[in-house]
């Protein structure tokens, strides 16, 4: 969606912003309007934007979404939308890299693993996991969810696992679930509530205590086993289409480079407060949380050696060093998760 003008006067040639046009973002959403990633996050940083420029660069949102969720890169690849954003898991084929905030127990909280992603992007990943036709503008990861009980059951010992009954987001999340040897029925989140209400399950994984109301699976829900850097961070990738992003003057591609990036990583702070408000909100309605144990933790490390290893490997023949990759990301996570 490109707008040029042409240059009349020596006035217009003497401002900075003469050899382009202002610019509207086609924008699509995939998430209701009263989301709270919408409304709390996605749309502060649009509005921002179109602050600092000063109204050069503006957004048009779509009533709907313009493509189902696996084909929100395509779509903007393909012209049909100038921006988005995605979940990182369904580009697990294409980008593989990109995986690395999905394996499990990496991120202590919304923002720790929102920034600690951003930084390794930067640092490590972007050399060898360039997304074709779009310029990257921000990576974020949720609240990270642990193990959720429709019963009395604590997971406190690996065993404790074996022929557990789970749902769980497809991808990284099942295939950590039955490293452990339970038995997973994968499926989207839109699926949760008919899983766990019909009784197929006994336990699930993947939200953290705010998904676990906006899914109304609370109802449930007996117990919670929690991890330090719990199980799963769903994540998201934003971007605009690289044509787009050229006719953006490049004093305005700074300040929109500005509000990006780890500025918008921090921005998970509000998620992470939300989440802590419904685990206070889930307690104080007679749910029961768990930490688990140290013992559990390191056999849990040890159980999901593999599916490290495997990321790792996939890195290395991107021609990135993926151990490296994954300590620094940890070590980040450490970092803002500090205070840093």
């Amino acid at each position: 969606m490109k707008k040029f003008t042409t240059l009349l006067t020596a006035a217009m040639l003497a401002s900075p912003f003469a050899a382009q046009a202002d610019t509207t973002i086609l924008f699509n959403n995939f998430l209701g309007p009263t989301n709270g990633l919408y409304t709390d996050i996605i749309q502060p940083w649009i509005n921002d934007i179109e602050t600092e420029t000063e109204g050069r660069v503006t957004f048009q949102i779509p009533d709907a979404s313009l493509a189902p969720p696996p084909e929100l890169l395509t779509m903007v690849q393909q012209g049909i939308a100038d921006g988005g954003f995605i979940m990182t898991g369904f580009l697990e084929g294409s980008n593989p890299l990109l995986q690395i905030s999905l394996l499990p127990s990496v991120n202590a909280s919304a923002v720790a693993g929102s920034v600690a992603y951003w930084r390794t992007y930067e640092e490590h990943l972007s050399a060898g996991d360039l997304l074709e036709g779009v310029e990257l503008l921000g990576l974020l990861t949720l609240e990270p969810g642990s193990f959720y009980s429709m019963n009395d059951t604590v997971f406190d010992d690996i065993s404790d696992f074996q022929g557990a009954k789970f749902w769980a987001l497809p991808g990284l999340a099942s295939r950590s679930l039955a490293a452990l040897g339970a038995v997973v029925s994968p499926g989207p989140a839109v699926r949760m509530y008919e899983v766990i209400s019909g009784g197929v399950v006994d336990a699930y994984c993947c939200i953290d205590y705010a998904g676990v109301d906006a899914f109304n699976v609370t109802q449930f829900t007996k117990t919670a086993t929690e991890l330090p850097n719990g199980l799963y961070s769903s994540a998201f990738a934003f971007y605009v289409s690289s044509d787009i992003w050229d006719t953006i003057s490049p004093e305005d591609q700074e300040i929109i480079r500005g509000l990006s990036g780890e500025a918008l990583a921090r921005r998970m702070i509000t998620s992470q407060a939300e989440s802590e408000e419904y685990r206070a909100a889930f307690v104080a309605a007679g749910g029961k949380v768990h930490k688990a144990s140290d013992e559990m933790v390191k056999a849990l490390t040890d159980a999901w050696a593999p599916i490290y290893q495997n990321w790792t490997d996939l890195a290395d023949d991107a021609g990135i060093d993926g151990a490296a990759a994954l300590a620094y990301y940890r070590e980040q996570v450490a970092l803002v998760a500090a205070g840093n």
